[in-house]
């Protein structure tokens, strides 16, 4: 049987996908749709297949304060900051 996905787990039964992955630590990969701010202003992306209007999404909260991170992209040079355009994270 071929392994589903995490939002095809979510968008079959809700229950049963919190059931197995509520409080798990996971690992997916996706296509950014969006990146946004909540209402407290935390940033956070949403990912998907790519499929147009898709629901459900993974809405996944990026970073907090003194998060230690990697990143890897390409330097634009200084301009207050050193701009890094087309920024992915690795690991560290």
């Amino acid at each position: 049987m071929p392994r589903r996905t995490l939002l095809a787990e979510y968008a079959d039964n809700e229950v049963r996908a919190d059931s197995n992955f509520k409080g798990q630590t996971i690992q997916t990969a996706g296509i950014v749709d969006d990146v946004k701010k909540d209402i407290t202003n935390s940033v956070y992306v949403t990912l998907g297949t790519g499929k147009q209007f898709e629901v459900p999404q993974i809405q996944c909260f990026v970073l907090s304060k003194r998060t230690k991170i990697g990143v890897r992209g390409r330097v634009q040079g200084l301009m207050m900051n050193v701009l890094v355009q087309d920024c992915e994270f690795i690991d560290i």
